[in-house]
């Protein structure tokens, strides 16, 4: 029976392995395990693989796929290590009540979505919070490779308490109860060994009492956090957690997690300070001192600001990643709706100004850690936490490559950039016999790009073909307008 089970689990993160060789000639590699670059390179990948990287030609067979790499870059796929595939642009996650009212859209949405990821070269993603509409993800024929974690949280935590029907409440399997025995059902001893035995690759938890300066929801208790950490050491699960104030992010790290999936931008009682304060900076020498990963994930918070701009919905690169009737939606009224429970948290402040609190301040303060964080030379890992709220300002692939870019606008060079897109994510999700590099032995997820990533940021959104296991794909395949364009022609036929 085990062995069945990890068989399911193998294809739920892997799509189909190509059958041919492909042998890419005179390619130039970037890596972030290369000091520099590796030029005029050949690189053969046979069973989804890479087999070979060598100075030197390589004999091909009558079967091999030959690309010719001469002006191209060859580097690993792009792994954001924090999206939320069941959550839909505009909507919140799929059984909440705008996604219930647009079912026939929010379909359509889940269609393209995974070849949207794969429009901006995101070959591997991690979801932190699945949700109940993950498996659509999974079911599409081409899919980034896909690992998740699980959401622990009680009845009376956040994010459980914050939902209104049950239905929303429904996506939530583990609930935790605090102060049982270990052999209870619900103790935090038996639902981690639950979720170790469902697939998932880490385990979810919240650091969060309330939005901006509200503390209204109730924590897990210190005892209960210790009990999941124990457990989740035994099986082996990293723990995630969800945490972007100051005050959450020392509880964080007082519960010893692994990853902190939020920038740090509410900064609590030193909010109208302009520079990282003294006793924040003892918060952040205590992270990087109990090397605990950081996500800068700086997009959730542009995707709020850039909401209440005029024609948010209008985005040209939209056009690449979202259906065309989604497109269409968001000019109607009903789709304003998160736009106005923005405008209601802030007592009706014009548009303008509630953008400007999100653009300029939040995102600045997001970017003074980032800058001490990178003046440390601390390790960085790219996690958009796509689309981050209801907001239809973010979507798939094109927010991921959005927040490399704010990482670049905040000062983050361009190899810690390459770096965090690649290695440093698959290293801290214990992915990296698999993952991160251009080295022989790994999973051939690779991208051909037209600029150099370590010249030019927007290298990253220039991309001449997606390699997905060794299957090679030009990235126009992937284009929204694409796949729509191929529907009309299957139905006219």
């Amino acid at each position: 029976m085990r062995k069945h089970i990890l068989i399911a689990i193998l294809f739920l993160h892997y799509p189909t392995f190509a059958k041919e060789s492909v042998l890419i000639e005179n390619v130039t590699v970037v890596s972030s395990h290369l000091q520099g670059q590796l030029q005029k390179a050949h690189v053969l990948i046979s069973d989804g693989r890479i087999k070979t990287v060598s100075s030197s030609k390589i004999k091909k067979t009558v079967d091999t796929q030959v690309i010719d790499g001469t002006a191209l870059y060859l580097a690993p796929g792009i792994m954001d290590s924090h999206v939320h595939v069941s959550s839909i642009p505009g909507m919140g996650f799929g059984v909440e009540p705008v996604a219930q009212k647009n079912v026939a859209l929010a379909e359509k949405y889940y269609k393209q979505q995974p070849y949207s990821f794969l429009y901006y070269g995101v070959t591997q993603v991690v979801d932190p919070n699945p949700g109940l509409e993950w498996t659509k993800f999974t079911s599409s024929k081409v899919h980034p490779d896909y690992y998740r974690c699980e959401v622990i949280t009680s009845r009376s935590t956040f994010p459980l308490v914050e939902k209104n029907d049950e239905l929303s409440k429904s996506m939530f399997s583990y609930i935790v109860e605090q102060d049982v025995a270990e052999t209870a059902l619900n103790s935090p001893e038996q639902i981690v060994k639950r979720i170790a035995g469902s697939g998932a690759s880490c385990i979810k938890v919240y650091f969060e009492d309330g939005y901006g300066d509200e503390s209204q929801w109730p924590l897990l208790s210190d005892d209960t956090l210790k009990r999941i950490r124990k457990s989740a050491l035994q099986h082996k699960l990293p723990l995630v957690a969800h945490a972007n104030a100051l005050d959450m992010y020392q509880r964080a790290i007082d519960a010893e997690v692994d990853v902190i999936a939020h920038g740090l931008w509410n900064w609590g009682e030193f909010s109208r300070e302009t520079e990282v304060s003294k006793p924040m900076h003892g918060v952040i020498n205590q992270l990087m001192s109990k090397s605990i990963g950081y996500m800068p994930t700086q997009r959730v918070i542009a995707g709020l600001g850039e909401l209440m701009l005029h024609n948010s919905h209008g985005v040209p690169e939209f056009s690449k990643v979202t259906p065309k009737e989604l497109l269409e939606w968001y000019k109607q009224p009903s789709a304003q709706w998160f736009k106005e429970e923005l405008r209601a948290g802030f007592d009706g402040l014009p548009d303008e100004v509630i953008a400007r609190i999100f653009l300029k301040d939040r995102v600045g303060k997001g970017n003074k850690i980032l800058q001490t964080l990178t003046e440390a030379g601390y390790p960085l890992l790219l996690g958009s936490d796509f689309p981050g709220s209801p907001s239809f300002a973010n979507q798939p692939g094109l927010t991921t490559f959005l927040e490399m870019k704010a990482m670049a606008d905040a000062g983050v060079s361009l190899v810690a950039i390459l770096a965090a897109a690649t290695s440093n994510n698959a290293r801290q999700f214990n992915i990296d016999k698999d993952y991160g590099t251009v080295e022989v032995g790994k999973v051939a997820n690779l991208l051909l790009l037209k600029q150099n990533p370590l010249t030019t940021v927007d290298a990253w959104s220039n991309i001449h073909q997606v390699i997905l296991h060794g299957e090679v794909f030009d990235r126009a395949d992937f284009a929204a307008d694409t796949m729509a364009n191929k529907a009309l022609q299957r139905t006219s036929r």
